[in-house]
């Protein structure tokens, strides 16, 4: 890990534009220290041999974010479900949906390949207390396996940090409100295609 943040370091020279910085081991944004699966991302793409120029299109989408507690609850999210980001700075997530890719929940909600589902940011609830209502839901792969059924839909979300609203304290961290999405891919054998994966890359 120590050598990896030699490297880190080197990356940041090149890659990091000023706002991404690794001082005595401590890797920072824009003057705020990082910490926990962010970090561990980093290293991840360094490790793998990519830049950290995704890294930084996400801290960036995430300061635009206007809710204290949602950028703090996103980091457990992404910890807990091992979900990686993708180039522009956003990150991926899953959905059970059903077979006529319509939401389960309220069946209105067009959930095809492409489709973005949005609503104002003010109409989800901000607050994490209360694990089921209103606002547009994704999860990590945990989660799907106790949701749907048997004719339902699998689909991968993108997701923009600045678009999350709240994750639901009794889910552990495996489920999510935000107010934005795009559906940008099937996973048709029900498995955990992101696993292991530090950078998404669209085709």
């Amino acid at each position: 890990k120590i050598e990896l943040l030699v490297n880190l370091s080197k990356a940041v020279e090149n890659f990091g534009e000023g706002l991404l910085l690794v001082k005595d081991g401590v890797v920072s944004y824009d003057g705020k220290m990082l910490h926990g699966c962010i970090v561990d991302t980093i290293l991840g793409l360094i490790k793998d041999g990519f830049s950290v120029t995704p890294i930084i299109n996400f801290l960036a989408n995430l300061n635009l974010n206007p809710s204290y507690r949602a950028v703090n609850e996103l980091y457990d999210f992404l910890e807990y479900g091992k979900l990686p980001i993708t180039e522009d700075g956003c990150f991926l997530t899953y959905k059970k949906i059903r077979s006529d890719w319509k939401d389960i929940h309220s069946g209105t909600f067009d959930n095809s390949i492409g489709a973005i589902c949005e609503m104002p940011r003010n109409k989800v609830d901000e607050d994490s207390s209360r694990t089921c209502s209103a606002g547009l839901h994704v999860c990590s792969y945990e989660y799907t396996k106790h949701f749907g059924d048997a004719s339902s839909r699998l689909v991968l979300c993108k997701v923009n940090p600045r678009d999350v609203v709240s994750i639901p304290k009794d889910y552990l961290n495996t489920k999510m409100r935000c107010c934005r999405y795009e559906v940008v891919a099937e996973v048709q054998d029900h498995t955990d295609v992101l696993k292991g994966k530090s950078l998404y890359k669209e085709k």
